[in-house]
């Protein structure tokens, strides 16, 4: 008897230490990464799941693990008080929308725009669109319980249209991120956000179509490096659903809901949303660098799919180019990545790491979710003839190595470039101190409403005197950040942000 229970003791601490040193494997080998991603089902992916006793398709489980991690964005700014957005028909009307449209008074305690927001990690990060926070003095985040918060503004990319918050709380409910690439045209998808205000609405629909361009970022960011290639759905979305999440039937994030087509702004049957891997990237870049590492390639072209553009181009230069799926180069830059790898004019790219490029959209999105140092396998045919180069990617500047946060100066993350501020400007202001905005790209300032021309009073306080002042007052600061500036038409403008 004791032989027995000796032997069970035994085999009981021996299944433990399998056990442990089983799970101590798994997690080497799949740690958790920010923003959380999925790696295996969490819901079962069983169709049958999905449907009722009656027959029809339920979503219940599905939304009942999900539509407490989607939250409600209050934009507070006087600039939307007073005026309308031409972005506001893709999503977040303002408050004096409509019939009431007389002129009201400046005041940045009535929010402007309303959006949604996801929330991505239990310690308080969210998601949401950069036009949803664009030039907000203050952000208020609501949660599905009505519990309300302050949010910092962690960093914003106009180019894909995405913005990272945080509010000071812990166990919130989020959402695990699932792969994009795996997306189906045809497949469900649920679209949970905040439309006309109304908060936790849930939609339902299926992807129409995938990678597409609506050039809508293009004229947003005045750039011809925005990242365009959205997911298509027929899920109704509304004003007030940008930044919301768009999910699968396992309730994973595979998008934010971005934009509509619309002319009047409301719903018509078909909405956009930025897929996933293309999010995680973006939002990955700004916690770790507080700023987007962007890879460019380093070529111009457009699409084959466009019978007229190409027309053009074959009467030009006296070429017969079919019209095809891929990407014609119609300028290679110097001293890019594709020109050192000997990328040319009139190669036809056909393939990225082996996924297939059909138009921009596929190429913009490819490359975007890269970083710079990152080597591709690039498919081109020319002359009839295929071949394979290998593209070492680089970034506007030509590095090629992602920049840790000692290395980017304050300046960079501002999106700025400053000039001394001539006699003649300070006697116009009436001032005797400040530095002129001389260049600005997307960047903190941007994402606040300052402009090129404006002019920057001081930094938390310091007097700007010469451009490196503002290098020199915040370099290694964390925390928050006041700018005070004279806009060109001489209103004083204050404004801030979270720097860490």
């Amino acid at each position: 008897m004791k032989k027995i229970v000796f032997y069970i003791v035994l085999s009981s601490i021996m299944s433990s230490i399998i056990t442990i040193a089983a799970y101590k494997q798994y997690a080497k080998e799949e740690p958790l990464l920010f923003p959380y991603t999925s790696s295996k089902t969490r819901l079962t992916s069983d169709s049958s799941s999905l449907v009722s006793s009656a027959g029809f398709p339920d979503f219940t489980r599905v939304v009942s693990k999900t539509i407490h991690a989607v939250v409600n964005v209050k934009n507070y700014s006087k600039k939307y008080n007073n005026q309308f957005d031409p972005f506001d028909f893709f999503f977040g009307f303002p408050d004096d929308f409509g019939n009431n449209r007389e002129k009201k008074p400046q005041r940045n305690d009535i929010p402007g725009l309303h959006g949604s927001g996801v929330i991505l990690s239990p310690d308080g990060y969210i998601v949401t669109n950069n036009h949803v926070i664009k030039d907000a003095e203050k952000i208020e985040i609501t949660l599905s319980d009505q519990r309300t918060y302050k949010a910092k503004l962690i960093g914003t990319d106009p180019s894909t249209d995405i913005a990272l918050l945080k509010i000071n709380e812990t166990n919130l409910p989020f959402i695990y991120f699932s792969d994009s690439n795996k997306v189906q045209v045809g497949e469900w998808v649920l679209a949970i956000g905040n439309p006309f205000d109304l908060n936790s609405t849930v939609t339902a629909g299926i992807i129409s179509a995938k990678n597409r361009s609506l050039g809508i970022l293009r004229g947003e960011t005045q750039s011809s490096s925005s990242i365009e290639s959205f997911f298509q759905t027929d899920a109704a979305v509304n004003p007030g659903n940008s930044g919301g999440a768009l999910i699968n039937a396992n309730g994973e994030l595979i998008g934010i809901n971005t934009a509509i087509s619309s002319a009047s702004g409301n719903f018509i049957g078909y909405s956009f949303a930025a897929p996933s891997n293309l999010v995680a990237k973006v939002i990955q870049d700004i916690k770790k660098y507080g700023t987007v590492q962007r890879a460019y390639l380093g070529v111009r072209g457009m699409d084959l799919s466009k019978t007229e553009y190409l027309k053009a181009y074959n009467k030009e230069t006296h070429q017969n180019i079919k019209s095809q799926q891929g990407f014609l180069i119609g300028e290679v830059f110097e001293k890019s990545g594709a020109s050192d790898a000997g990328l040319k004019k009139g190669d036809i790219i056909k393939s990225i790491d082996e996924k297939p490029i059909q138009n921009i959209a596929d190429l913009s999105f490819i490359v975007g979710t890269k970083h710079p140092g990152d080597k591709v396998k690039v498919n081109i045919i020319r002359n009839k003839q295929k071949i394979i180069f290998h593209v070492i990617l680089k970034d506007l500047q030509g590095r090629k190595k992602i920049r840790t946060k000692e290395e980017i100066t304050p300046s960079e993350l501002l999106g700025a470039i400053f000039d001394t501020l001539s006699q003649e400007s300070k006697k116009d202001f009436g001032i005797d101190y400040g530095i002129r905005i001389k260049e600005i790209r997307t960047g903190r300032l941007s994402s606040i409403g300052l402009e090129e021309g404006d002019i920057i009073l001081s930094i938390n306080g310091v007097r700007m005197k010469k451009p490196n002042d503002v290098d020199r007052v915040l370099k290694k600061y964390s925390g928050d950040v006041t700018i005070k500036s004279i806009k060109q038409n001489g209103q004083i403008y204050i404004a801030g942000f979270e720097m860490n």
